[in-house]
């Protein structure tokens, strides 16, 4: 029985070891969970020396997939920026449409217990009104975290 234990702890103990750890995050564009409207998520890193990397990653609601490389570049002093890409696919009316989104992350958002990434596209009209003034990008983003701030509407 003693055996039979350290076997599985030892098994469990080596299969952590090799993959990397996933970030607890959610994206959802205007209000709605993204389950599998998303394609190509790349993390983009941009380093010290003037050098870039494009990663890709999955995501499945909840988790973003991270290797053990990746969790090593995100906590490299070389790493001076990252951003998270992704392609967002609706369709209305029989038409299928693709946003791009970018969104530039910080290295404490990868120490967060969780990560909501809230995504609000001007496409819709609602939140063009709400957000618009904001920026003059087709698009604004916020993370919600632990103790995180909130975006404040234009009224």
């Amino acid at each position: 029985m003693k055996f039979k234990l350290l076997f599985l702890i030892i098994v469990l103990g080596i299969s952590t070891i090799g993959f990397g750890q996933n970030l607890n995050m959610v994206i959802d564009v205007n209000d709605r969970l993204v389950v599998s409207e998303i394609g190509g998520v790349y993390l983009n890193f941009e380093y010290n020396d003037g050098t870039k990397d494009r990663i890709l990653i999955d995501y499945h609601p909840g988790e973003l997939i991270l290797e053990k490389n990746l969790w090593e570049k995100i906590k490299s002093e070389e790493t001076k920026k990252i951003t998270l890409t992704f392609d967002y696919y609706t369709y209305k009316r029989g038409n299928q449409k693709i946003a791009n989104f970018e969104v530039e992350m910080e290295k404490y958002h990868f120490k967060q217990r969780y990560l909501i990434l809230h995504v609000y596209d001007f496409r819709e009209r609602k939140y063009r009104k709400k957000y618009g003034c904001l920026t003059d990008a087709e698009y604004i983003t916020e993370f919600n975290y632990p103790q995180g701030g909130i975006l404040i509407s234009c009224g």
